[in-house]
């Protein structure tokens, strides 16, 4: 389930600006220059007109209704301690000291004002407990990696993490092809379109988007960004050319679009199973034409899980589905 504002946040990066093609016609117009400092200079020229679409049409009403509605207020904005606060903090304890353990009672102990919450510390505990081991990392290297773009729960990223960590506490070679734990190996496999052979190439496409994170942080240690770069590209040819199987694919998508009306005949039987015919609950709308009641069970959960994405019925959808904001927009 995406809600409104998460399904705002990617319409308004998927249109802000125009879409591939059109860039890639501007760039190669021998106008662009004048266009650009003639927009650049002209306050009154109008703003680009970004169009938001979806595969499938059904999904039409749905977009259109999160983009009209009003998103709740914030309360109160997330915040997170500067390095030169964690770096002092950090001083009052032991050297041996897990960092995690130092995070988690800067969190308890800190005083802020009620327009203000520091931010989940989920991501940077679990970073910091995967690279604990590493030695010769000072302070400033932990924040840095606990700052960094990586999942520690996804698969072989907690390894990756050590093998960078080590780099920099070793001060060893990172040369992108000098890092076993980076799956290069999938890039000269043959192209296996399934979920398996997907998630493969998201590990590299992850870990390679981290060594680029920490090669602006790092240069001196993460030495090839050029080759990680090109590598990245090779990856997400791939990952495009795998998408693009599966979108193409009449029966993929029939049976897809088969599944999500079974989720919404079930979501409305269980609907009626709650409401009588003279009971009024209060409702929150699910999918176009669905309500469901505020007080409903998890059954609702299982169902969407069972049914929008496929869950084990169809081999690949699952681990395609919802992960391409992933991809193009690391």
């Amino acid at each position: 389930m995406i809600e409104y504002a998460q399904l705002k946040q990617i319409a308004g990066r998927a249109g802000r600006y125009r879409t591939v093609d059109q860039a890639e016609r501007l760039v190669n117009s021998p106008d662009n220059a004048s266009m650009d400092s003639q927009n650049f200079s002209n306050p009154t020229t109008p703003p680009s007109l970004g169009l938001v679409t979806s595969l499938d049409a059904a999904d039409m009403p749905m977009i259109r209704k999160a983009m009209e509605a009003e998103l709740d207020p914030m309360m109160s904005a997330g915040i997170f301690p500067p390095t030169s606060v964690l770096t002092k903090f950090a001083t009052y304890f032991p050297p041996s000291t897990s960092f995690s353990y130092i995070l988690v009672r800067l969190h308890e102990l800190s005083l802020r004002h009620p327009r203000y919450h520091l931010c989940d510390l989920k991501d940077q505990i679990a970073i910091a407990d995967a690279i604990q081991p590493v030695q010769n990392l000072t302070i400033h290297d932990r924040i840095v990696f606990c700052a960094s773009p990586a999942n520690s729960r996804a698969p072989g990223m907690r390894t990756i993490l050590q093998a960078f960590a080590r780099c920099v506490g070793e001060h060893s070679s990172g040369a992108l092809l000098e890092i076993p734990e980076i799956p290069l190996g999938v890039l000269t496999e043959e192209m296996k379109v399934n979920r398996e052979y997907m998630e493969r190439l998201e590990s590299l496409h992850k870990a390679l988007i981290l060594y680029l994170w920490l090669s602006y942080r790092f240069a001196g240690v993460f030495i090839n960004q050029a080759m990680a770069f090109y590598v990245k590209s090779l990856v997400e040819a791939k990952i495009d050319r795998m998408l693009a199987e599966y979108s193409a694919s009449p029966a993929i998508r029939g049976n897809i679009r088969k599944m999500r009306e079974e989720a919404l005949r079930q979501i409305s039987k269980l609907n009626k199973s709650f409401a009588g015919p003279e009971t009024s609950q209060p409702e929150t709308e699910i999918r176009e034409g669905i309500s469901v009641s505020e007080d409903q069970p998890d059954q609702l959960v299982e169902i969407l899980q069972q049914y929008t994405h496929g869950g084990e019925q169809l081999d690949g959808i699952e681990g395609v589905d919802g992960r391409r904001a992933e991809t193009i927009s690391p």
